[in-house]
């Protein structure tokens, strides 16, 4: 389930489509039961405090990635507070970071959003 949540914020991201408010809940809802904590206190948690959260987890890359898109997903629909914006891509991407050399699951998407990331940076 945490892959198919992934690809389709991936999609969204690369397609720059906005999530409608109904998807948005739906996607709030799920992301809440696997993460354990609603999407806005991703605002408050560092990078290293989430890889720490899920250390002992058997599916920890699955859901710290699933966090990183979160964020990403965040920044992308994020208006008003540039700094925000910018913080929350900046956290997003480190997370990604963290998926992708620390994993030991290949993921194309995760590679190509990631170079995406950094050459819109």
């Amino acid at each position: 389930m945490i892959e198919e949540i992934i690809s389709l914020i991936v999609n969204m991201l690369l397609k720059k489509r906005k999530i409608q408010q109904k998807e948005w809940i739906e996607y709030d809802c799920l992301t809440k039961q696997i993460l354990g904590f609603p999407t806005d206190k991703l605002l408050e948690i560092s990078v290293q405090e989430l890889i720490d959260r899920y250390e002992e987890d058997p599916n920890k890359m699955g859901k710290i990635e699933l966090a990183a898109m979160t964020l990403l997903k965040m920044s992308d629909e994020e208006e008003a507070n540039l700094l925000l914006k910018a913080k929350l891509r900046e956290d997003g991407l480190e997370l990604l970071k963290y998926v992708q050399k620390e994993s030991n699951q290949f993921s194309i998407q995760r590679v190509q959003l990631i170079s995406v990331l950094e050459t819109n940076s």
